[in-house]
């Protein structure tokens, strides 16, 4: 589930340049979709295959971008750091406010 919430949010948030998007938002929206999701496990390259083919389905996908769209609304508004200067951030940039 992870690399399907991971490449639902590299997707979702260029669109939403007013979000920001530092790495430690990027770990919360992905946290909090997580936590939301079934998770599904697989030990062996069969398991992983046919983990693969389950998620791809149309029905699966659009629960992963609809719970990954509210994670992104949900955080974005209520971000674990205070408000930077310029809007969204980039992912990676963990710059501080300059006094």
């Amino acid at each position: 589930m992870e690399d399907n919430v991971e490449k639902a949010l590299n997707s979702i948030l260029p669109t939403m340049p007013h979000i920001c998007s530092c790495i430690d938002c990027r770990l919360d929206m992905a946290t909090y979709a997580l936590n939301r999701l079934q998770p599904k496990y697989a030990r062996t390259s069969t398991g992983v295959i046919l983990h693969r083919f389950d998620t791809s389905s149309a029905q699966v996908e659009a629960e992963i971008l609809s719970v990954v769209v509210t994670a992104i609304e949900v955080i974005g508004a209520h971000p674990h750091h205070p408000p930077k200067d310029g809007g969204a951030q980039t992912p990676g940039d963990n710059s501080e406010e300059q006094a």
